[in-house]
């Protein structure tokens, strides 16, 4: 029978059918109109969203997908239009791309990694801090200055969005432009909540409200509506458990069945962590959970990329702009030295800060980089120790400045080699455009 239709059980007097053979007719048009839904046909802006955020937080696909998820029920339309449009906690060890998340996620919607609201929850240990968020009441002190949750505050990172025609919000023709379009006066904005555990627990019952019915109350009986928001909360809580599991697990970056038991405890550790320090009926606010894993060898190698292209970038923007080439050698030994699981990927970083940007430094101080040379970074044979070498008039300075402005807009990724094999300026020129146009894209793995 066909849903929603009520057949007449008599024969028609004028057809002279059955209502057996019409039961079957409707049924056969009925089946005939069916069909099976794809799981593999994606919206293109969906696709790339997911894409974007798997090349700027590198080593967590699975809190990529889940996001993705979470981030198509947005753009759909089918989110509950009471509660904010998504709330999400992020846990996991440190330096392993937890705030990284949220500014690149804020760099694919708005177009720069800064547009979002972050409440730095170490500055509201005390509960007398937390009028900074609300405001204070008409006639004390400090109640003439707008509060950090203010409306207008809020929503300014989308109308410069809209101004600048800068990430998705602003495409024309999208589902999230349909869904904000500029006319409408609705604007959608993130707030992240960061290390939330080192917040006062007046602020986590603050929350409550926000994450249950979109709305709060701030200190001049103003309401700030939520309900346009993408809710973040990142915390390290569980980290001394987390610590000890990653500690004498032992595995460095071996097998990867170790790898995923390790990744297993890690994420039981960290949600026992949370039941004993958050109560339930916080928890219990999200949509999704997400806990971040480790970072493996090959990870550090993507992301020791992303750092030397962001190095490189800064080498074409100062004073003496030079060219810049990291040898394979040099790069393994800078992730042997800034490799160490409990600490994700901070420790890289450091190491290229200290290797590679303050021995630059020191050179251009004492003016042995001059502008137009091509530096080349390699492993000394008898030390063992990082070497910089300089090739003079590799190109020129005018060649230097047409590789501005830099592209913002190419979220490819290019290998930082330089292979110059006698002076071949055209085609060294081409590959450092490349390499400028991702630097100028990428983001750092700061968590």
């Amino acid at each position: 029978m066909v849903p929603g239709r009520a057949l007449l059980i008599t024969a028609s007097p004028r057809t002279g059918k059955s209502p057996h053979s019409v039961a079957e007719a409707l049924n056969d048009k009925a089946v005939d109109n069916v069909k099976t839904l794809r799981k593999d046909i994606r919206n293109e802006q969906l696709t790339r969203f997911s894409s974007h955020m798997n090349k700027i937080v590198v080593g967590q696909p699975r809190a990529i997908d889940k996001l993705t998820d979470s981030f198509s029920r947005l753009i759909a339309g089918v989110h509950d239009p009471e509660r904010p449009l998504l709330t999400m906690m992020f846990m996991g060890p440190t330096g392993v791309g937890k705030t990284e998340t949220v500014r690149a996620l804020a760099e694919t919607i708005f177009g720069s990694k800064r547009a979002f609201t972050r409440v730095n929850c170490q500055e509201y240990s005390a509960h007398y801090n937390i009028s900074k968020l609300l405001g204070s009441p008409p006639g004390y002190v400090g109640g003439e200055i707008r509060p950090l949750l203010a409306q207008e505050n809020l929503d300014r990172h989308h109308k410069k969005a809209l101004e600048m025609q800068t990430g998705m919000v602003s495409e024309a023709g999208s589902k999230l432009n349909r869904l904000f379009p500029p006319e409408s006066e609705r604007y959608l904005n993130i707030v992240l909540f960061d290390e939330i555990e080192k917040a006062h627990p007046k602020l986590w019952n603050l929350l409550l409200g926000i994450l249950e019915d979109g709305t709060v109350v701030l200190g001049n009986n103003e309401e700030v509506d939520f309900r346009q928001s993408i809710i973040i909360l990142t915390t390290n809580v569980g980290s001394e458990a987390m610590g000890a599991h990653l500690s004498q697990s032992n595995i460095g970056f071996s097998t990867g069945t170790d790898s995923e038991r390790m990744n297993r405890d890690i994420e039981d550790a960290a949600l026992r962590a949370a039941k004993k320090v958050f109560p339930f009926e916080f928890l219990n606010r999200f949509d999704d959970i997400i806990t971040y894993h480790t970072l493996e060898e090959e990870h550090l190698y993507e992301i020791l990329d992303i750092l030397i292209g962001q190095v490189h970038q800064r080498s074409l923007m100062c004073a003496e702009p030079f060219l810049l080439e990291i040898t394979d050698e040099a790069k393994a030994l800078l992730v042997e030295s800034g490799r160490d699981v409990q600490y994700g990927a901070r420790p890289l970083k450091r190491v290229v800060e200290k290797e590679i940007v303050t021995p630059i430094s020191h050179y251009i101080c004492s003016e042995q980089i001059r502008k137009g040379d091509l530096i080349t970074v390699d492993v000394e044979a008898g030390s063992g120790e990082l070497v910089f070498r300089k090739e003079t008039g590799v190109t020129s300075w005018e060649e230097l400045e047409s590789l501005g402005p830099f592209v913002e807009d190419q979220w490819a990724k290019d290998d930082l080699g330089v292979k110059d094999d006698g002076g071949e300026k055209k085609e060294l020129v081409e590959e450092i455009t490349q390499v400028v146009a991702t630097a100028g894209c990428m983001t750092g793995a700061d968590d």
